[in-house]
């Protein structure tokens, strides 16, 4: 099966998206884990564990909870899991939302979340708070375990290295008095340790995440062993931040803005509107600007302009708010059997789904700004398919530009930095949970 470079530079770029801070968050499990095992091999475990574990529970955790919920608390009830309560805001909306249900049954499910609108929308938030906090509690039960187990594990391997020493000394020792070449080399190995709120975060797969990164950070910090792993955790925490959440975003705008500048080129619009034929088949053809003029003014109703997407799906606008993903397609309801099956998508539009309509706009006013760039182009002499081959190029540039410098900084840089601090300027190698492992063994007279 052919590899859609498209869609994947779309996802990449995606600021909802869940799969760009996965594969920031790969890279900086593996820097920190390495970092790690430079200053001993327990450490590198205990980083690995917390890691690894993190992250699961990080990206699966919200996600499989609200799956379970829907499976059960949705499905007792009787109501429609995927409906977005957003879309009981506006009633003019509404209406327009179950006159263009893209079937009966579609349309059933959402008249039954009209008459039981009180307690749809509790048990959405219910369900919210539920796979947050379920999934904060189990980042916190992995937390106490990894800590037991690598402090169960340095105790074991301090006991076991003390009296593997302590044998073979005795047996130098005794070879010494036996020997008739007391004189005679025998060599030492060396040994080495290894509401409103709601709405506003559970909608957003990636908002939710700020608050279990939250939760994550707090219990970091709070549950630090020694103050060698709270500033660790102190710089890895301040790192993560910035760059799974902030600097994406901070980085694509600037990479944007620089290619509007430099090249006149926009490439705001989604890589698979970029790469895809409709748009440049609309810009050669001309047909771009009856879809510009046919779409609704600023201050049209947003119910004219929602009953617009459905009766122009050959708008140029309303095909790139699709591609986009902006605007969701309807697909066949699969059996539990058919989980992993690819679904099957119709040419209707799912009304349960939200449709934010001001990013609909913001689609008209990109293709609207990009195609004024391209008469621009082609009025200098440049081509049609040279302008589009360029943009393309550009896009698949920032992306890369943003997801590359957040890895790098997660993957290498902060790493670095928490070595260079153990090891240049305080000179603190050791792992610090190692050494109060090894006084308190001392103190009680296991090993000396």
């Amino acid at each position: 099966m052919a590899i859609n470079a498209a869609a994947i530079f779309s996802t990449l770029g995606n600021p909802n998206s869940l799969v760009p801070l996965a594969v920031k968050d790969s890279t900086g499990i593996a820097g920190m884990t390495a970092g790690s095992l430079i200053t001993g091999k327990e450490e590198g475990k205990d980083r690995f564990i917390d890691e690894m574990g993190t992250s699961l529970i990080w990206l699966l955790g919200i996600p499989s909870l609200k799956w379970l919920y829907n499976s059960t608390v949705f499905k007792a009830f009787g109501l429609d899991a995927h409906f977005d309560p957003r879309n009981l805001e506006d009633k003019g909306v509404f209406e327009k939302i179950k006159q263009y249900a893209p079937t009966d049954d579609v349309r059933k499910s959402i008249e039954k979340v009209e008459k039981k609108e009180k307690l749809f929308k509790n048990t959405v938030s219910t369900r919210f708070v539920f796979s947050t906090a379920l999934t904060i509690i189990g980042y916190i039960m992995l937390t106490k375990f990894k800590q037991k187990y690598t402090d169960k594990q340095i105790r074991q391997n301090l006991i076991d290295e003390y009296n593997k020493k302590k044998a073979e000394n005795e047996t130098k020792e005794n070879n010494l008095t036996d020997s008739d070449n007391p004189a005679k080399d025998v060599s030492n190995p060396t040994f080495k340790g290894i509401g409103p709120m709601v709405e506003y975060f559970a909608f957003s797969p990636v908002r939710n995440m700020w608050i279990l990164e939250g939760a994550i950070t707090a219990t970091r910090l709070k549950d630090s062993r020694t103050p060698q792993e709270f500033i660790g955790y102190t710089i890895k925490e301040a790192a993560a931040w910035t760059f799974l959440y902030f600097a994406g975003g901070a980085i694509q705008k600037a990479a944007e803005k620089r290619t509007k500048e430099k090249f006149g080129k926009s490439i705001e619009l989604d890589a698979r509107v970029i790469e895809g034929d409709e748009l440049k088949k609309a810009f050669e053809n001309g047909t771009v600007t009856k879809s510009l003029e046919e779409f609704p003014l600023a201050n049209s109703s947003r119910s004219n302009l929602y009953e617009f997407l459905h009766k122009n799906p050959d708008n140029i606008v309303v095909k790139a708010a699709k591609q986009s993903d902006i605007i969701k397609m309807y697909a066949e309801p699969q059996k539990w059997y058919q989980i992993f099956k690819k679904k099957e998508y119709t040419n209707k539009i799912d009304t349960r789904e939200f449709i934010d309509l001001k990013e609909v706009e913001g689609v008209k006013n990109k293709i609207e700004e990009l195609y004024g760039q391209y008469k621009t182009a082609l009025a200098k002499g440049e081509t049609s398919e040279k302008f589009f081959e360029g943009l393309k190029k550009l896009k698949r540039k920032s992306v890369i530009l943003n997801i590359g410098s957040c890895a790098l900084a997660l993957g290498v840089i902060t790493p670095g930095i928490m070595l260079a601090k153990r090891f240049i300027f305080h000179d603190d190698t050791e792992f610090q949970t190692k050494k109060d492992i090894r006084q308190q063994l001392i103190d009680e007279g296991v090993i000396a």
